[in-house]
């Protein structure tokens, strides 16, 4: 049963709040050293739901830790929270690399810190669950009508706990989910009847609408000094920043199981290549024209018109004829023809969605 959470930091006062904050809900074991980190994670691995973990202890620090540990697959069933005095990207960039879900700066915010592990917990909990049915389903040729209810509310439980993360690392993100949301509804509706070739039937249309709730869940993977950074990102900052397209699909491996194969299609080929562009500009592969599948092609441009038509931290918005106008004339990238045609078609639809003057199931 994994009912304990370890927080491991140096620091006494730390571990005080820290334990205080998880011990109504978990069983809190502690460590101050690295090699007390190591022995409590060999020994306690099955039953851990998470840990918080310092950056640097008198004997090691945690990338050390990490990578003394991270051949084995215990990572896979419990998320870890670093925090660090040393907020750098840098830091952050070792701390992610080696093996941390996440990382929250020193001095800390005990309630953020409290929701973000509850989130990951309850997520690593629902993917558990997701497997047992799973397993359940492909062992037992009579599966209950009620197990196979069971596997589907687990599955709709992950995808909007994921989608819920990415509020810890930037407060815009689930208006903007909700947002995007609807729009590529929209805009798969209207590709569905503009043309038949691509077969985007109302299952295939959901599934799309789903997987667009987790085309950015790699940013939970990006440093804050990067995500939030209201400047111009540097090369390396940059660079990067668009690693969230590969660490989003590693991300989803992780969950590989806890949905249907279909959805499986549909999410990684969203996250890897919704900033993919017709002419081959885009990342992570570079690929063009039809290759990009027509899923990323249309939250591509809902996630681009969203993101021009609202103030993001290094931008203030762009008025709705102006967004039109720049994804039209490749401002903002080079779009495939055919979405752009299907834009042109729905943009009343989306603008109204925008101002709030159409209500969609979503």
């Amino acid at each position: 049963m994994r009912d304990k959470i370890l927080v491991a930091d140096s620091n006494e006062a730390n571990r005080e709040i820290l334990v205080e904050l998880f011990e109504d809900g978990f069983k809190v074991l502690e460590a101050s050293t690295g090699e007390q980190v190591i022995d409590i994670l060999r020994r306690e691995h099955g039953t851990l739901r998470a840990v918080l973990m310092d950056f640097t202890y008198p004997d090691m620090d945690c990338v050390s830790i990490l990578e003394a540990t991270n051949q084995n697959e215990w990572f896979d069933t419990f998320p870890i929270m670093v925090l660090s005095e040393d907020s750098s990207f840098k830091a952050q960039k070792a701390a992610y690399k080696a093996g941390a879900m996440d990382f929250s700066r020193k001095p800390f915010d005990s309630a953020l810190v409290k929701s973000r592990i509850e989130k990951f917990a309850n997520l690593y909990e629902a993917k558990e669950k997701c497997e047992k049915y799973t397993d359940s389903s492909d062992n037992s040729a009579s599966n209950s009508n009620a197990e196979a209810l069971e596997l589907v509310k687990q599955h709709d439980k992950i995808i909007e706990l994921m989608g819920n993360l990415g509020e810890f690392k930037n407060p815009e993100s689930h208006s903007h989910i909700r947002r995007v949301k609807g729009l590529t509804k929209i805009l798969a509706e209207a590709m569905a009847k503009l043309y038949p070739e691509y077969n985007l039937d109302n299952k295939t249309i959901d599934l799309i609408v789903s997987a667009c709730v987790l085309h950015d869940i790699g940013k939970v993977a990006i440093p804050d000094t990067i995500l939030l950074k209201p400047g111009r990102l540097t090369n390396e900052e940059y660079e990067y920043m668009k690693s969230h397209t590969l660490r989003g699909v590693g991300i989803v491996e992780e969950l590989k199981g806890a949905w249907s194969e279909d959805f499986d299609k549909i999410v990684r080929e969203v996250i890897r290549s919704h900033h993919e562009k017709y002419d081959g500009g885009g990342y992570p592969d570079g690929i063009k024209g039809d290759d990009i599948p027509i899923s990323a092609q249309i939250i591509s441009l809902a996630d681009t018109y969203d993101a021009l038509v609202n103030d993001r931290v290094y931008k203030k918005a762009y008025s709705k004829e102006e967004a039109f106008n720049l994804i039209n004339m490749g401002e903002c990238g080079v779009f495939p023809p055919k979405i752009l045609e299907g834009f042109k078609n729905c943009r009343e639809r989306m603008e109204a969605w925008e101002n709030g003057e159409l209500k969609l199931d979503i």
